[in-house]
């Protein structure tokens, strides 16, 4: 039922009036919006079926974490530059879960869709390129955050753990903050040959943004070679944005965390698609 929401008459045909397929090398396609909000709907629609227990998965440990850390730990660690430790790490946690949402939805979801629901073949017999299916499932995972980041929110506001009516903007980042998030797990899934794959990744990469990236305590605290590695990592620039954003002030570093964060959007997602490319067409 799905298959003819992707066919668009307007499109898949070259200078020569010759029917194009979306399953064509990247070079011969071209980017059509309404596509990739097609293979975006496509996944909500798949997602919609399940959505209780991914709801679950997706705002359980950050809440967790903030109850059992923000309150429990938070009663002995004291105020964190002058903030009591449960708002100090609740903002933290806003970007930590974007993070995670983007992730999971573009390396495990991806991947299943891509070799076990073969869902990736299926769209590319369509004039839709491969461009196109995976930035609707970027946009897909990036919608997600919306979501985590918004419930996060209304929790932070009834616990009054906003300092900042700018929080209002929390959840608008973290489908901001989505983008580099899940083009970073793309390129996992492009090179990943099986699901073991995907360990070395949240052990390498995740746990150690999780751990390193000033949710927890500042990154002033550390070594300054290691305060260096830290601001290199992603997560630490968006812990950076939404922590501003809770709690203000706004400081002109804002920006540079953005563009930082869209550097590695860019980046990740150009490697994504050509490794891709190189699997599935070339």
């Amino acid at each position: 039922m799905a298959a003819p929401a992707f066919v668009d008459p307007t499109r898949g045909r070259g200078s020569g009036g010759r029917a194009t397929s979306g399953a064509e090398p990247l070079a011969a396609g071209r980017v059509h919006l309404p596509s990739i909000v097609r293979v975006m709907r496509r996944n909500f629609l798949s997602w919609r079926r399940f959505y209780r227990s991914s709801l679950v998965s997706a705002l359980g440990e950050p809440l967790l974490l903030l109850l059992g850390l923000g309150y429990g730990l938070g009663r002995y660690v004291g105020s964190i530059e002058g903030l009591p430790y449960a708002q100090f790490i609740a903002s933290g946690i806003v970007a930590s879960s974007v993070m995670n949402v983007a992730t999971f939805e573009t390396t495990f979801s991806t991947f299943a869709r891509m070799r076990e629901q073969k869902t990736y073949d299926a769209i590319r017999a369509t004039p839709v390129s491969l461009l196109e299916i995976m930035a609707g499932d970027l946009l897909w995972g990036a919608c997600k955050c919306v979501i985590t980041a918004s419930a996060i929110t209304l929790v932070m506001l009834v616990a009054g753990l906003l300092a900042s009516p700018l929080a209002a903007l929390l959840p608008l980042a973290g489908f901001l903050l989505g983008f580099p998030f899940g083009a970073l797990g793309m390129c996992v899934s492009a090179r990943a040959r099986s699901w073991d794959s995907f360990t070395y990744y949240f052990t390498l990469g995740i746990s150690v943004m999780f751990f390193f990236s000033g949710i927890f305590f500042p990154l002033a605290s550390l070594p300054a070679p290691v305060r260096a590695i830290a601001w290199c990592l992603p997560l630490a620039h968006a812990v950076a944005i939404t922590r501003a954003l809770a709690l203000g002030p706004l400081h002109g570093w804002l920006a540079l965390h953005f563009a930082v964060l869209a550097a590695y959007w860019a980046v990740a997602f150009a490697l994504a698609v050509r490794w891709m490319e190189r699997r599935l067409v070339v």
